[in-house]
C-alpha cells in the first residue's frame, strides 16, 4: 500500500511521493544580497517563470536569499507563483527569507529549508534613500497590513486544503506580531496556535509567565498593558482571532486591521474552539509574547510544520533527490536586468536629466554641432527605455515628454516671446519625467500609500536638483563656450591664424548685419527672438540669456546659421 504511493527518485535512489515528483525542475534564483526585491526583480522573476512554463518543467523552485523588498513587487511575484501553470512549486530558503521574502515563500506550495535558514519579520516599514529603514506611523502601517495579511492567509489556506498544517495565527504573526501558545489536541494529535482569550477558555485563568520559544523584543517583560489588543473575529473568511498589540494612539487601526479579515477564496480549516473543548487540549509551549513579528529558524520551521524537509537541502543535488528529477536547471537574472536596475536608480536618472537638458540647450544656441543632440537623445533614451521595460513609464508619460519638447522648441524657434507654449511645454516635460519615477503610475496598488508618496517625493526632489544643476551648467557654458576643451574641439581652426578660434562657417557676404552693429530688440530674447537693425528685422540669439523687448543690443557673432547679440548697457540704438 505504501509502495504504491511512491515512485523511484532515480535509478538506485530513494522513493519520492508522486505529488512532488518531477523529471524536469527549474530553480529560479531570488538572491538580492543586501538589496531589495523591486520592480526589476519582479519582471525578472516573471520572465524566468514563463521560460520554465514554456519548457515543460514539472516543478519550479524559488531559491530565496533576501532581506525583503517593495510591497507591490512582492505581491506581483506571489500572484505569478499562484497563477502559474506549474502547480508543483517550492520555496527553498537558502538562507534568508525576511519580510517580502517570507511572503513569497508562503506563496509556494511547499517550503524547503537549508541550515541555517530564517523566515519572518514582514512588518511594513519605509525604505528612505536618505534616512535608511524607518518605522511607519500606526495608521500608515495598518493600511499596508491589509493586503499582506490577506496574502499570507490566502497562502496558508491554499496549502491547508488537504489538512490544517500552516497555522493561520503563525502566518499572521509574521506581519503583525501576536501573543500565542502552541497546543495539541489530546484525541487527534492536531496542533494549533491559540491566543490569550482562547488560552483562558481552554485552561481557565491567565497563563503563567514563561519565556517564548521565538524570543522577545522585551526580554523578561510582559507586553505593555497600554497596548490596545485588537481581536480579529474567527470564522470562514476571517484572518483569525489572533490578538495583535497595536499602539493605542491609533484608534482607527481596529477598523483597518479588521478590513484584512474580509472573505477569502478558500475557507479556513482551523478548528473552532468552544468552552466545551476545555480539557481536550494540552499546552506544549509559549510561542511568542507579541512584542515583535515572528522570525523562524530552520528548526522552528520544522517544529511548526512549515518546512517539508527533515534534512537540510544544501545544493542542487539535494534538490534533484528531493524531486526525483532527471534534470535540474538554474535560471539566473540577466546582466541586462542589473543594468536596468542601475539605470533606474535616482543618482543615474538625475545625471541623465542634467545631460538631456544641457544637450538640448547647447544644440539650440549653437545649432549644427550634432554631438549635443546625440547626447540629449541618448540621455532621453536612458530616461525612458529602462523604466518602460519594468513598468515605471507608460505611454502617456512618453507622450507628455515629446509634446513638451515640441512646445519648448516651438517657443524658441517658431513663435518666440509668446510665453504660453514654452510654459506649458516645460510643465508637460517635467510632469512626464516625474511620472517615470513612480512604478505602475495610474494603476499602482496603493496610490496614496507611503511608498507611492515617497516615490513621488524623491522623484520630484531629483528633478528639482537636476534641473537646478542644469541651469547652472547652461549659464557656465553660455559664458565660456569657446574656451571649454570639449567644445573647442568641435569648432574648426584656421591654420593661418594659429590657435585663434574661427567660426565653423563664415557669414555670407550679403549678411544683413555685421559684428558691432547696434539694434533694438522687438521681442523678448529667451534666448531666441527678433531685433531691428535700421529697417531690417533679424532673428537673433542672446549670448547671456533673457533680454527684454525694447532693449539695445550689439552684434557679437555672425555665422551662416545665427546672429548672436549682447545687451548694451550704456549705448542706445
Amino acid at each position: 500500500m505504501l509502495l504504491s504511493a511512491l515512485v523511484p527518485a532515480q535509478e538506485g535512489g530513494s522513493l519520492v511521493p508522486p505529488s512532488r515528483q518531477a523529471d524536469n525542475v527549474v530553480v529560479i534564483r531570488l538572491h538580492t544580497g543586501d538589496g531589495m526585491i523591486d520592480s526589476v526583480t519582479a519582471r525578472s522573476f516573471e520572465r524566468r517563470l514563463e521560460i520554465a512554463e514554456r519548457s515543460g518543467a514539472g516543478a519550479f523552485v524559488v531559491d530565496i536569499d533576501t532581506p525583503g523588498g517593495e510591497i507591490g513587487a512582492v505581491l506581483d511575484i506571489c500572484d505569478r507563483i499562484k497563477s502559474s501553470s506549474i502547480e508543483n512549486s517550492s520555496a527553498w530558503i537558502n538562507t534568508r527569507a525576511y519580510s517580502g521574502g517570507a511572503i513569497v515563500a508562503l506563496a509556494c506550495r511547499q517550503i524547503l529549508v537549508n541550515d541555517p535558514a530564517s523566515m519572518g519579520d514582514a512588518l511594513p516599514i519605509a525604505a528612505d534613500p536618505l534616512q535608511g529603514l524607518r518605522s511607519l506611523p500606526p495608521e500608515e502601517r495598518g493600511k499596508l497590513m491589509i493586503p499582506l495579511i490577506r496574502e499570507v492567509i490566502d497562502s496558508a489556506r491554499r496549502h491547508n486544503r488537504d489538512g490544517y498544517e500552516w497555522d493561520e495565527y503563525l502566518v499572521q504573526g509574521i506581519i503583525t506580531g501576536v501573543e500565542l501558545w502552541w497546543v495539541e489536541n489530546l484525541e487527534t494529535g492536531q496542533r494549533i496556535a491559540i491566543n490569550r482569550e482562547e488560552y483562558r477558555m481552554l485552561f481557565g485563568g491567565d497563563p503563567p509567565p514563561s519565556p517564548p520559544r521565538l524570543g522577545s523584543a522585551n526580554p523578561g517583560q510582559s507586553p505593555s498593558s497600554s497596548d490596545e489588543v485588537i481581536p480579529v473575529p474567527q470564522g470562514q473568511g476571517s484572518v483569525g482571532s489572533g490578538s495583535t498589540p497595536i499602539d493605542a494612539a491609533a484608534p482607527r487601526l481596529r477598523e483597518i486591521v479588521g478590513a484584512a479579515s474580509q472573505s477569502q477564496e478558500y475557507a479556513s480549516q482551523r478548528p473552532t474552539l468552544t468552552p466545551g473543548d476545555a480539557g481536550k487540549w494540552r499546552l506544549i509551549e509559549k510561542i511568542s509574547d507579541g512584542s515583535a513579528p515572528l522570525v523562524f529558524r530552520a528548526d522552528d520551521l520544522r517544529h511548526y510544520r512549515f518546512a517539508a524537509n527533515s534534512e537540510p537541502i544544501r545544493n542542487l543535488d539535494d534538490i534533484r533527490a528531493w524531486f526525483g528529477a532527471k534534470e535540474v536547471r538554474v535560471l539566473e537574472p540577466l546582466w541586462s536586468e542589473g543594468l536596468v536596475r542601475f539605470m533606474t536608480s535616482l543618482p543615474v536618472r538625475g545625471l541623465l536629466v542634467i545631460l538631456f537638458l544641457l544637450g538640448i540647450f547647447v544644440e539650440m544656441v549653437h545649432p549644427g554641432l550634432i554631438v549635443p543632440s546625440l547626447v540629449a537623445i541618448g540621455a532621453l533614451s536612458g530616461l525612458l527605455i529602462p523604466p518602460y521595460l519594468i513598468g515605471m513609464a507608460n505611454w502617456w508619460e512618453i507622450a507628455a515628454i515629446i509634446v513638451g519638447l515640441l512646445l519648448v522648441i516651438g517657443e524658441i524657434f517658431v513663435f518666440p516671446g509668446f510665453g504660453v507654449p514654452g510654459v506649458v511645454g516645460v510643465m508637460a516635460l517635467l510632469a512626464g519625467l516625474l511620472g517615470t519615477f513612480i512604478p505602475d503610475q495610474g494603476q499602482g496598488l496603493f496610490p496614496d500609500s507611503p511608498q507611492q508618496q515617497q516615490d513621488l517625493l524623491f522623484g520630484a526632489l531629483t528633478l528639482v536638483l537636476a534641473t537646478t544643476t542644469a541651469i547652472g551648467g547652461m549659464w557656465f557654458i553660455s559664458r565660456r563656450f569657446g574656451t571649454l576643451p570639449l567644445f573647442r574641439h568641435l569648432i574648426l581652426r584656421d591654420e593661418r591664424e594659429g590657435d585663434e578660434l574661427i567660426r565653423a562657417m563664415k557669414p555670407p557676404d550679403d549678411a544683413p548685419v555685421r559684428e558691432g552693429d547696434i539694434g533694438t530688440t522687438v521681442t523678448s530674447l529667451r534666448p531666441v527672438g527678433r531685433a531691428a537693425f535700421g529697417e531690417r528685422l533679424v532673428d537673433v540669439v542672446s549670448e547671456s540669456g533673457y533680454i527684454e523687448s525694447g532693449r539695445p543690443v550689439r552684434v557679437v557673432e555672425v555665422t551662416a546659421f545665427r546672429t548672436v547679440v549682447e545687451e548694451v548697457q550704456s549705448e542706445t540704438a
